[in-house]
């Protein structure tokens, strides 16, 4: 976020050189600092400031980095006054020394490059960035070591994919006490004793961006990180882990704050939060609702892209908000960024003499809110947890990234043969993106599905090509139907990147055409931001920009796929490595439970097999009904469309026991098709039960707004009544190719008014980088 000059910046005179000096190639900033004194204080800098990429714009070759690095520690950078050794602010090694140099070998290089850190910070007192991701055989640990004889520390420290074993004490080190960015993914270790130990605040006051992805972190060991940082971090990474629902609720308490940034201010253009009676369970959270306006339920309000107003104070010399005082961003200042690349720029770019213009405020400069950025990828999260995070988070987060998450549906735990298709996605979670709960969201980064509708299916004894045709007929059929809205860019015109992960090769077709038709409502975005802005007249009224980044994620190509479920790779290894699941024991191998299992699991294939059949009875039945009104309970036990159902105070959030009423329906036919088949689950005991408040998806299927609803009766009509002879039934469509689709559609749109400006991004991930995680962002 750009901060204002200060008095005598504003009001001084500007140096000519400085608006000049970042101009200049940077084969002259040696010749220039030769000038005069006034000279050297502009281009010095410049020039050692990160000397290994400095190097590399002079022209240095990958074969030769290491010899010059040995040469510039030993000789020139040894025999450099302290003054010029003191500019020396970023050691990046990212880029450099990546290979075998010259005579050297790769390990000769990585341990020549280790042995300097020693003296690291005694040979360059003012160092503030050290990047080694890269460089998995370097060994960080002789930083421990140093003794810093400055006033100055690191600021940034990357180490991620480091292979060597950090000792839990390394940061307890004077070197570190000023970290604002740390990076320790992808190294060997436990996380949970470095917390304990030193990765704590009471060694790293001042950390606010902190990535640890791949660290096998579970949910003890991340309630531990949240209980240590509270609302300290403002960025926190914990990507490909083994976390669950179960750490959300930490996640929540200590990590984001109690203040919530929705307002009812907003009403007409975007709804509001209704929340009655303060009810709730600890599965759901607190009951919620979003009650809409007149122009909130179709998004099409004339203000909808108009920025937020600034905050104005009844005080004169009141100049920053009051800590009781919340309000979201308006929508059109610059996203945060938070790698290890963005904040070493913003880093140097302060320490740089001062151009006239504003400075960046630096990361340990934002204020303690708790986590703004919030990474979540390729861990065990559930859509019901996903979406308590985002309804309880209070409008705090500006970027969300949750490449996916698994579906439940209490119908595939009634029925045994449903229970081996997993369904991940989150086609039923777009209302929580929309202003009205994500108040501040600016970037997302998401499953493919919340656009698309097509979830990803995985099935035993089903290859990947016919689990993508079940996708993408029964199951799309059945999700438009019980979830017919999805997202779209004026759900919320603040959100400006978008990226759509685990998008499938090919499609039949479903795919390909939600992806074309929401680039046709971006596109129709832009033409209306447009049209605004000309109708403005240049009046002082700010536009949000709307989607200016999407970033489309393809899947392996089928051929290209190695995993096969139809070749047995289909073993649930998250079952077998995880053991706090619940099944853990009864799922594992065992010579002296063998007999005992086996004839528990007769007895569960036969009961399983009896609802199955009970099950497929009823839908049979339900073919069949036509007019008249349902004589089951629980309609033969009411004349009314509502039953109360009673919470036990363990279920209770508040602990107390309460009843409210929910919603049934008439009992008789109507013409909203899921809402015809909710009722006719709901005389299934079974279904009874998951009780929620209506969401804008439930409304637009035909449930009333405001009532509660049965969700395990709703999200029972996702799955196929049956798998017999599913797969053979879906059909013989022809795949298309996602990619070339994509660019067919945008060959045929430009020059025409339909064509949409912004970045579009395909990028197809390989085998590897799907099904090996700690390969995935690298």
């Amino acid at each position: 976020m750009d901060i204002l000059p200060s008095y005598s910046e504003a009001t001084s005179r500007l140096d000519w050189l400085s608006l000049v000096a970042p101009f200049v190639p940077a084969f002259d900033w040696a010749s220039c600092c030769l000038v005069d004194r006034r000279f050297y204080g502009h281009f010095a800098p410049r020039l050692w400031r990160d000397p290994l990429v400095t190097i590399r714009q002079l022209g240095l070759h990958a074969n030769d980095d290491l010899a010059w690095y040995r040469r510039f520690i030993h000789k020139h950078a040894g025999s450099a006054r302290v003054q010029t050794r003191s500019i020396v602010r970023s050691l990046d090694f990212r880029a450099f020394a990546l290979t075998a140099s010259g005579l050297y070998s790769t390990e000769a290089s990585e341990r020549a490059i280790s042995d300097s850190f020693k003296a690291l910070h005694q040979l360059f007192p003012q160092l503030m960035c050290l990047l080694l991701d890269g460089h998995p055989e370097l060994d960080p640990s002789s930083l421990s070591t140093t003794e810093a004889t400055t006033i100055y520390s690191l600021q940034l420290l990357d180490f991620a994919r480091c292979r060597q074993e950090l000792s839990p004490k390394l940061f307890c080190s004077q070197l570190f006490r000023d970290l604002v960015f740390l990076d320790v993914s992808y190294i060997p270790g436990s996380m949970k004793t470095a917390i304990q130990s030193s990765l704590n605040p009471v060694y790293l006051p001042n950390l606010r961006v902190l990535k640890a992805q791949g660290r096998e972190v579970d949910d003890n060991t991340a309630k531990l990180l949240f209980q240590s940082f509270r609302l300290q971090l403002w960025s926190l990474d914990l990507s490909h882990n083994q976390l669950t629902d179960d750490s959300i609720d930490v996640l929540l308490t200590h990590c984001f704050s109690s203040l919530s940034l929705r307002s009812e201010s907003h009403f007409e253009v975007e709804g509001k939060v209704v929340t009655p009676r303060s009810l709730g369970t600890h599965q759901y959270g607190p009951f919620e609702f979003i009650q809409e306006s007149s122009h909130s339920a179709r998004f099409a309000h004339p203000e909808r892209h108009l920025a937020d107003p600034p905050v104005y104070s009844r005080r004169a010399d009141q100049v920053e908000l009051q800590e009781w005082q919340t309000t979201r961003s308006d929508g059109i200042a610059p996203t945060r960024r938070d790698d290890a690349s963005a904040t070493k720029e913003t880093l140097l770019e302060n320490a740089l003499p001062s151009a006239g213009t504003s400075l960046t405020r630096l990361p340990q400069d934002v204020p303690r809110g708790g986590i703004t950025h919030l990474y979540l990828d390729c861990n065990g999260f559930t859509g019901d947890g996903i979406a308590r995070l985002l309804r309880i988070s209070s409008g705090r987060l500006e970027h969300f990234s949750c490449d996916s998450c698994r579906y439940n549906s209490s119908l595939s735990l009634l029925d045994e043969e449903l229970q081996q298709l997993r369904i991940r996605g989150m086609f039923q979670l777009p209302h929580l993106f929309r202003p009205v709960f994500s108040s501040s969201l600016r970037s997302l980064r998401i499953h493919h599905s919340l656009v698309t509708q097509v979830p990803e299916i995985l099935a035993r004894n089903i290859s990947p090509m016919s689990a993508q045709r079940l996708s993408e007929t029964v199951i799309f059929r059945n999700i438009s139907r019980v979830y017919p809205q999805r997202f779209l860019p004026d759900m919320n015109p603040r959100i400006v990147s978008l990226a759509l992960t685990n998008i499938p090769a090919r499609s039949i077709g479903p795919v390909i055409e939600q992806l074309t038709s929401f680039l046709d409502f971006v596109s129709l975005q832009q033409a209306t931001i447009r049209r605004l802005k000309s109708n403005l007249n240049g009046r002082h009224t700010t536009v949000l920009t709307g989607l200016r980044h999407i970033r489309l994620e393809l899947d392996p190509d089928f051929s290209d796929d190695a995993f096969d479920t139809s070749t047995g790779h289909d073993t649930n290894y998250d079952k077998l490595l995880d053991p706090g699941d619940d099944n853990f024991n009864t799922t594992t191998f065992s010579f002296f439970e063998h007999t005992k299992r086996t004839d528990q699991a007769r007895r569960d294939t036969g009961q399983g097999a009896n609802r199955r059949a009970a099950y497929h009875n009823s839908m049979e039945q339900y073919s069949r009904w036509k007019s008249g009104r349902l004589k089951s309970p629980p309609y033969s036990d009411t004349e009314t469309e509502f039953i109360n159902h009673h919470f036990s105070s363990s279920v209770s959030l508040t602990g107390n026991v309460f009843s409210i009423p929910v919603w049934i329906g008439p009992g008789t036919i109507g013409r909203h098709a899921a809402v015809n088949e909710y009722m006719w689950n709901l005389q299934d005991v079974n279904l009874r039960t998951d009780v929620g408040p209506a969401t804008p998806n439930h409304v637009a299927a035909g449930v009333p707004p405001l009532v509660y609803i049965f969700y395990a009766a709703w999200d029972a009509m996702v799955l196929p009544k049956s798998l017999d002879n599913l797969v053979k039934n879906t059909g013989s469509e022809p795949f298309r190719d996602v990619a070339t689709a994509i660019k067919e559609y945008r060959l045929r749109t430009k020059g025409t008014p339909r064509h949409w400006d912004g970045k579009l991004e395909l990028v197809r991930t390989s085998p590897s980088s799907r099904y090996h995680a700690s390969e995935y962002w690298r």
